[in-house]
Protein backbone atom coordinates (compact mmCIF):
# COMPACT_ATOMS: atom_id res chain seq x y z
CA UNK A 1 0.00 0.00 0.00
CA UNK A 2 1.10 3.95 -0.69
CA UNK A 3 1.59 5.17 2.42
CA UNK A 4 1.35 8.94 0.39
CA UNK A 5 -2.46 8.31 0.00
CA UNK A 6 -2.97 7.77 4.03
CA UNK A 7 -3.95 10.76 5.70
CA UNK A 8 -1.85 11.36 8.43
CA UNK A 9 -4.92 13.03 10.05
CA UNK A 10 -8.47 13.82 9.73
CA UNK A 11 -9.20 17.60 9.05
CA UNK A 12 -9.93 20.04 12.50
CA UNK A 13 -13.06 22.27 12.52
CA UNK A 14 -11.68 25.36 13.86
CA UNK A 15 -13.22 26.80 16.49
CA UNK A 16 -15.23 29.55 15.92
CA UNK A 17 -15.03 30.98 19.68
CA UNK A 18 -11.47 31.10 19.18
CA UNK A 19 -11.84 33.92 16.31
CA UNK A 20 -11.70 38.03 16.48
CA UNK A 21 -14.85 38.10 14.14
CA UNK A 22 -17.36 40.59 15.44
CA UNK A 23 -21.21 40.03 15.81
CA UNK A 24 -22.61 40.63 12.92
CA UNK A 25 -23.06 39.67 8.88
CA UNK A 26 -19.57 38.56 7.31
CA UNK A 27 -19.62 38.56 3.36
CA UNK A 28 -18.61 35.51 2.12
CA UNK A 29 -18.55 35.44 -1.85
CA UNK A 30 -20.69 37.03 -4.72
CA UNK A 31 -23.76 36.09 -5.52
CA UNK A 32 -22.80 35.89 -9.50
CA UNK A 33 -20.07 33.27 -8.45
CA UNK A 34 -22.50 30.57 -6.95
CA UNK A 35 -24.70 28.60 -9.62
CA UNK A 36 -27.81 26.63 -8.81
CA UNK A 37 -26.43 23.52 -7.61
CA UNK A 38 -22.93 24.17 -6.83
CA UNK A 39 -21.04 23.82 -3.32
CA UNK A 40 -17.70 26.41 -2.33
CA UNK A 41 -15.52 26.41 0.70
CA UNK A 42 -14.98 29.11 2.33
CA UNK A 43 -12.44 29.49 4.83
CA UNK A 44 -11.32 32.94 5.50
CA UNK A 45 -14.95 33.25 8.29
CA UNK A 46 -14.54 32.73 11.99
CA UNK A 47 -14.67 28.34 10.70
CA UNK A 48 -14.20 26.59 8.16
CA UNK A 49 -17.55 26.11 6.15
CA UNK A 50 -19.93 24.77 2.97
CA UNK A 51 -21.82 27.10 0.90
CA UNK A 52 -24.45 26.35 -1.60
CA UNK A 53 -27.14 26.98 -4.10
CA UNK A 54 -29.95 24.37 -4.17
CA UNK A 55 -32.16 23.56 -6.59
CA UNK A 56 -34.50 26.35 -5.65
CA UNK A 57 -32.15 29.04 -5.81
CA UNK A 58 -31.66 29.61 -1.91
CA UNK A 59 -27.84 29.41 -0.64
CA UNK A 60 -27.20 27.59 2.56
CA UNK A 61 -24.12 26.84 4.80
CA UNK A 62 -23.01 24.46 7.63
CA UNK A 63 -20.09 23.55 8.91
CA UNK A 64 -17.53 22.25 5.78
CA UNK A 65 -16.20 18.74 7.54
CA UNK A 66 -19.00 15.85 7.61
CA UNK A 67 -19.48 14.71 10.92
CA UNK A 68 -19.25 11.34 9.76
CA UNK A 69 -15.71 10.79 8.46
CA UNK A 70 -14.38 14.01 8.05
CA UNK A 71 -14.95 14.57 4.49
CA UNK A 72 -15.30 18.30 2.93
CA UNK A 73 -18.60 18.66 2.15
CA UNK A 74 -17.69 21.18 -0.51
CA UNK A 75 -16.08 18.26 -2.44
CA UNK A 76 -19.76 16.56 -2.09
CA UNK A 77 -22.49 17.03 -4.35
CA UNK A 78 -25.63 19.34 -4.26
CA UNK A 79 -28.67 17.17 -4.57
CA UNK A 80 -32.09 18.85 -4.39
CA UNK A 81 -31.27 21.57 -1.30
CA UNK A 82 -29.40 19.57 0.90
CA UNK A 83 -25.65 18.72 -0.02
CA UNK A 84 -24.11 14.87 0.04
CA UNK A 85 -20.91 14.03 1.36
CA UNK A 86 -18.49 12.58 -1.06
CA UNK A 87 -17.20 10.00 1.08
CA UNK A 88 -20.29 7.69 2.03
CA UNK A 89 -23.12 10.17 0.22
CA UNK A 90 -24.81 10.97 3.85
CA UNK A 91 -26.77 14.06 2.83
CA UNK A 92 -27.42 17.07 4.83
CA UNK A 93 -30.11 19.91 5.22
CA UNK A 94 -29.80 23.24 5.65
CA UNK A 95 -30.30 23.25 9.20
CA UNK A 96 -27.69 21.18 9.75
CA UNK A 97 -29.41 17.63 10.24
CA UNK A 98 -28.55 14.20 8.22
CA UNK A 99 -31.81 13.33 6.20
CA UNK A 100 -30.90 10.42 3.96
CA UNK A 101 -28.38 7.85 4.27
CA UNK A 102 -28.43 5.45 1.28
CA UNK A 103 -27.50 2.26 2.47
CA UNK A 104 -29.13 2.81 6.26
CA UNK A 105 -32.74 2.43 7.19
CA UNK A 106 -32.08 4.26 10.15
CA UNK A 107 -30.36 7.77 10.93
CA UNK A 108 -28.29 8.22 13.84
CA UNK A 109 -29.74 10.79 15.98
CA UNK A 110 -26.00 12.31 17.05
CA UNK A 111 -25.98 12.66 12.69
CA UNK A 112 -26.05 16.41 12.97
CA UNK A 113 -23.61 19.40 12.33
CA UNK A 114 -23.71 23.21 12.84
CA UNK A 115 -25.66 25.25 10.47
CA UNK A 116 -25.18 28.89 9.61
CA UNK A 117 -27.80 31.52 8.72
CA UNK A 118 -27.42 32.86 4.89
CA UNK A 119 -28.36 35.83 3.74
CA UNK A 120 -27.76 37.47 -0.09
CA UNK A 121 -27.67 41.31 -0.19
CA UNK A 122 -26.38 43.77 -2.68
CA UNK A 123 -24.41 40.89 -4.83
CA UNK A 124 -22.83 39.26 -1.69
CA UNK A 125 -23.93 36.04 0.36
CA UNK A 126 -23.86 36.97 3.71
CA UNK A 127 -23.21 34.35 6.95
CA UNK A 128 -23.76 35.41 10.42
CA UNK A 129 -21.97 35.39 12.64
CA UNK A 130 -22.48 35.66 16.85
CA UNK A 131 -20.50 34.16 19.50
CA UNK A 132 -23.59 33.32 21.70
CA UNK A 133 -25.21 31.53 19.40
CA UNK A 134 -22.26 28.95 18.09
Amino acid sequence: MDEKLIAPELPVQKDPLSTDFEKGWHKVFSCEDLEVNKAISIDDFATQIVVWRGADGIVRALDLFCKHMGASLACGEVDGNGIRCPFHAWRWNDEGNCDDIGYANKIPPKAKTRSWKVKEEDGSIMVWYDPEEV
